[in-house]
């Protein structure tokens, strides 16, 4: 029986060895999984003298290379699972790359940031189940081969026998991965609390610093407001993707800085070295994937005949930012006087 069991577990496929790939694929092979990892460059390098994964409750481990296994896209071609990592704007590309070796019947699922690419990815990998997935918490690049989530939280997918076998394979790892069945409306959710990547980037802060600082609040409020009317508008529900209502949240980032620490530390538990993934890109030189999160807002309203003027503000200071590779470290009063005229001027 233990054979049986052995053989029906599925090989997981990480594409994409970013600061979530590495901690969502070097959990699920602490527990004992069957983890690829497809990778290139310094990153492939080094994760094959390991990995180490760290929490924020103090958990701590040190992966040997012999624990899972590592490559580039080719590497993946075993795989039944393969959880989709990448930034969204190389989901094209890094998905031809995974058509050239995947196997008929291996599913993906996509743990992306944004709210298009499962769609994308569905055309382009028109053979294969693809199933949306989403990573409602912060996870911080160390080095190239250490990864500390820094943040509560549970990976969310969407129903799938791949997807069963995945919260299976998660239970003893200690990793949480729930089935949840509208992921449609829980990728706005999740794109409403990433509307605040592109303002950490800005502030040059730890998240934690960041929320201490009412106008940072107050300018996330009003993005995360723009983006809740274009919903309405368009006729789109949302699904929290925290412990607090889509609707409550601009009204809890509203409360005086006494009382919103109050709320937040019952709400959420964060260490100090929590950054948004936005930042990481700028520390590694990336792209910014800002077009994907507060432009994506900007994109829905110009649908339906509406402006998003403050998300546009935060796309515009973002793109400064990476075109100058630095933070502005703009102080919140500042920014909070540059929402607001560009509110008042919509």
């Amino acid at each position: 029986m233990g054979s049986e069991t052995a053989q029906a577990e599925p090989n997981i496929g990480i594409m994409g060895a970013g600061a979530i790939g590495l901690y969502v694929g070097g959990m699920l092979a602490h527990g004992g999984a069957k983890v690829v990892f497809a990778a290139r460059g310094r990153t492939l390098a080094s994760i094959k003298r390991g990995l180490s994964l760290s929490r924020y409750d103090g958990f701590k481990a040190t992966l040997k290379p012999e624990q899972y296994e590592s490559g580039g896209a080719d590497s993946l071609g075993g795989c039944d699972v393969v959880l989709f990592c990448t930034k969204s704007g190389d989901t094209e590309a890094a998905a031809l790359e995974l058509s050239r070796s995947l196997k008929p019947g291996a599913t993906i699922i996509s743990l992306q940031n944004g709210v298009g690419n499962v769609e994308l990815l569905k055309r382009l990998l028109a053979n294969h189940e693809v199933v949306a997935g989403t990573v409602p918490f912060n996870v911080v690049r160390l080095s190239p081969n250490a990864v500390h989530c820094a943040m509560e939280g549970t990976v969310l997918v969407g129903p799938s026998s791949a997807s069963t076998s995945l919260t299976d394979l998660a239970k003893a790892s200690g990793l949480k991965i729930q089935i949840h069945h509208d992921l449609d409306a829980l990728q706005w959710g999740k794109l409403l609390l990433n509307l605040n990547n592109g303002l950490n980037v800005i502030s040059g802060k730890p998240l934690l610093r960041q929320f201490q600082d009412r106008g940072y609040r107050l300018v996330l409020a009003m993005a995360m407001e723009e983006l809740l009317a274009t919903l309405d508008a368009a006729g789109i529900s949302i699904v929290g993707a925290s412990r607090t209502s889509p609707r409550l949240i601009p009204k809890v980032l509203r409360l005086p800085t006494w009382l919103f620490r109050v709320v937040a530390r019952q709400q959420l538990r964060m260490d100090d070295t929590a950054r948004s993934s936005s930042w990481d890109d700028l520390k590694a030189g990336r792209e910014p994937e800002i077009r994907f999160l507060n432009g994506a807002v900007c994109s829905l309203a110009e649908t339906h005949g509406r402006t998003a003027p403050v998300n546009a503000l935060i796309c515009r200071l973002v793109d400064e930012a990476f075109a100058a590779k630095t933070s502005p470290e703009m102080p919140g009063g500042e920014l909070l006087a540059l929402a607001r005229t560009a509110a008042a001027e919509r």
